[in-house]
């Protein structure tokens, strides 16, 4: 059981890695949604993905919309949602009903248990199996926008709807065999996963569970931890906590993805980088990196803004991703000789014209610079991975909203 959920994250984790980071990439030079919104085209069909999930039903899912339905159809938005849910209710496994929290207080305490009735509101959602059960707030079914009146009213408006998304992604997770754990670090000064909201809301419809560890505070990972994220650690590992991510990746097959931003206080990285070159064969280095002569997002107008490209060989050799991947203010990753117990590829690379900066030495030097990386480990009876990034910020809210209507200068 514990494989499968290892092996199962691992692979999810360097689809988050690559292929998500590569939808990053797009969001900022198309436009792309991050989430797929399956009803954009048709409204009120289903698409063939849905029909998959549907018709390989083999127990009974119950949909319960927490209000009126005839006060839903007479509302703009709540109509289309219910049009929508009338096709999932033709399914024999489905069933969708409709409770007014104030008709009836006590239906999600019935339907969840009071450790989590307290969420729920007026105008939720809760789909349920006999495994377990999800929520959908109110305001998940559609993607909104903002505009101001006069420069000082907000107006929230809906720009998409995402009730298809929704509602198969929660039937999905309800009637899994195994939900894998993807723990995200928070003892090392971490940012919050808050900033990298738009990134976890896919790994949410990946139907992964996300949790929060402080590993200052245990001595042993978590049995069902398929994955630990760290995303921009500003202190450096303990010795506890040294010795107990080396026992987990080279003894029980986990799965860590890292993201080291540049940091010029010269913070060092010791015992992260004893990790990743005795288990992986790979370095953080404490610099930053640029590329003038590379391709750059008009609006960012600085060197260390880079459009890298991605590499066809080892975990990428057989993708059909974009090849480019913007980088911002990105520090590099030294990989070492392979040995016969890891293999490591560099991921991302500059153009031959980068160059990196030490903050503390201010040694410089110019020439292809790695900047996202990984590396399997095999030995002991066991298979683990890493990723490592050397900037985090390309997949931050702020910088994809930032850079939403930037172009490349190609």
């Amino acid at each position: 059981l514990k494989k499968r959920i290892n092996y199962g994250v691992g692979y999810i984790l360097l689809i988050v890695a690559i292929v998500v980071v590569c939808v990053v990439v797009n969001i900022v030079l198309e436009q792309l949604p991050l989430s797929l919104d399956l009803t954009a085209n048709k409204q009120f069909s289903i698409t063939e993905e849905t029909e998959k999930i549907l018709d390989g039903l083999k127990e009974d899912v119950e949909i319960i919309a927490l209000y009126d339905r005839v006060k839903g159809e007479a509302d703009q938005y709540k109509s289309e949602i219910i049009k929508i849910l009338d096709i999932y209710d033709r399914n024999e496994h489905i069933d969708v009903s409709y409770v007014s929290l104030d008709i009836n207080p006590n239906i999600v305490n019935d339907k969840v248990g009071t450790a989590t009735a307290a969420t729920y509101s007026e105008g939720d959602y809760i789909v349920k199996s006999a495994k377990r059960n999800k929520r959908i707030a109110a305001d998940e079914m559609f993607d909104t926008d903002v505009s101001y009146l006069g420069n000082i009213l907000p107006i929230t408006y809906n720009t998409g709807n995402k009730t298809e998304n929704k509602v198969s992604t929660a039937i999905k997770y309800v009637t899994l065999d195994i939900i894998p754990n993807l723990y995200v670090s928070t003892g090392l000064q971490e940012d919050s996963k808050d900033e990298y909201g738009l990134i976890f809301e896919n790994i949410d419809n990946m139907n992964i569970n996300i949790k929060e560890l402080d590993i200052s505070k245990t001595q042993k990972m978590p049995e069902d931890a398929g994955a630990l994220v760290f995303l921009n650690p500003k202190r450096d590992l303990s010795e506890i906590e040294f010795d107990m991510l080396y026992q987990w990746l080279s003894f029980d097959g986990g799965m860590v993805f890292a993201a080291f931003d540049s940091d010029m206080t010269g913070t060092a990285m010791t015992r992260f980088n004893k990790l990743l070159s005795e288990l992986y064969g790979m370095e953080i280095k404490n610099d930053i990196v640029s590329d003038e002569e590379d391709y750059q997002i008009t609006a960012a107008a600085k060197p260390s803004v880079i459009t890298a490209a991605d590499l066809k060989y080892g975990p990428l050799k057989d993708n059909v991703l974009p090849n480019t991947f913007i980088s911002f203010d990105s520090r590099s990753i030294k990989m070492l000789n392979t040995s016969n117990y890891f293999e490591s590829h560099p991921l991302i690379q500059t153009s031959k014209t980068g160059k990196s900066i030490e903050y503390i030495t201010g040694e410089e030097f110019t020439g292809i610079s790695t900047l996202a990386a990984c590396g399997e480990y095999f030995a002991n009876g066991t298979h683990s991975r890493v990723v490592v990034l050397g900037s985090s910020l390309g997949l931050k809210d702020s910088y994809i909203n930032k850079y939403a209507n930037s172009s490349s200068e190609l």
